[in-house]
């Protein structure tokens, strides 16, 4: 299939049009954009103390995986950016991905879901973890991932009840604007919200059933994937909410008291080995991701020094030699 070669021809991107960054952004859709998203390491315990450049926000001590912020996903664009994108790419395979769901033809599916989310990627890098964008193999591996949920979802026959009350909901919501902010929903939310949950639920007990929650390359820890579903959900919609609905919403999927006004920490300096990027790192921390290149970087370790130019380089974990980014000198551990 190559549906989406013929499309580049004729414009660059779907996103041509959508808000960029530097466009101006009314407070009441900036959700929680004052605090960081604070939420404990499901394997090491420490909050999340850093402010986080990407979406994928991982453990400051750990490297761990730990939550989304879709927040950041959208940064500095007056729309949700990332959401808009892929609800664009999608409506350029309705019609074949419709014919192919109606015919049974999951490998046709997998490879519209492909091009979607390749393409999607490419638009929204800072949707997604910062590694899938200098690291071609995590990259496939993660649309390959994505894919494959999703054509689990779309053919698990109690999904299609559950989608087709979803969208009726939708369709009867008013969307009431308020002057120079954010449009607040009107109707029957709630429910919305329940069958949201519901089909997250059925989902991600599939996906691990079916072991198609190996295939992530990022590994979350159990339990992370549909936190950061539910994340994104609620961050999507907060907006719109007033804020006793969304205290209400965030209580509903087990989020609540989860945003704090960011306070100052004391860091020590490293020098990613991958990238030569500063990382600024918490007293005590063993390993942490660069969120340049979206290696985990060993900082638990001394740092060692290019023979060639001097820099002090922190490796990435599990790795025995490097090129210094700096210089291209070869680096390695003894």
């Amino acid at each position: 299939m190559k549906f989406f070669r013929k499309q580049e021809q004729q414009k660059p991107g779907v996103s041509a049009g959508l808000p960029i960054t530097g466009d101006a952004l009314p407070a009441s859709l900036k959700a929680h954009s004052q605090f960081i998203k604070r939420v404990n390491c499901s394997q090491c315990g420490a909050p999340k103390s850093l402010p986080s450049t990407t979406a994928y926000l991982y453990c400051d001590y750990c490297g761990a995986l730990m939550d989304y912020d879709f927040r950041l996903a959208n940064a500095n664009t007056n729309a949700g950016l990332t959401n808009t994108v892929f609800h664009r790419l999608m409506a350029l395979v309705q019609a074949p991905m419709a014919q192919a769901r109606v015919r049974g033809d999951r490998d046709g599916c997998r490879e519209l879901y492909r091009q979607v989310f390749s393409q999607w990627i490419q638009e929204c890098p800072m949707a997604v973890s910062p590694r899938a964008k200098t690291d071609k193999a995590f990259r496939d591996q993660l649309v390959a991932y994505l894919a494959e949920s999703a054509v689990t979802k779309d053919f698990d026959p109690r999904q299609a009840p559950l989608d087709a009350k979803m969208e009726a909901l939708v369709a009867s919501f008013q969307r009431i604007p308020t002057p120079g902010g954010a449009w607040m929903v009107s109707g029957d939310f709630w429910s919305y919200a329940g069958l949201f949950k519901q089909e997250m639920e059925l989902t991600y007990a599939l996906l691990h059933q079916t072991g198609v929650d190996a295939l992530d390359p990022d590994k979350p820890p159990s339990g992370v994937a549909i936190r950061m579903e539910y994340s994104t959900f609620c961050q999507g919609w907060l907006p719109h909410l007033s804020p006793d609905d969304g205290e209400r919403l965030l209580k509903m999927f087990g989020l609540d008291a989860e945003y704090e006004e960011m306070k100052p920490q004391p860091t020590d300096s490293r020098k990613c080995g991958a990238c030569g990027t500063v990382l600024h790192i918490l007293v005590g921390a063993r390993k942490v991701v660069c969120e340049t290149c979206g290696f985990t970087i060993d900082v638990g370790s001394e740092a060692l020094p290019c023979r060639k130019c001097g820099a002090l380089l922190s490796f990435p974990v599990s790795a025995d030699h490097l090129l210094c980014p700096y210089c291209s000198t070869d680096i390695r551990r003894i």
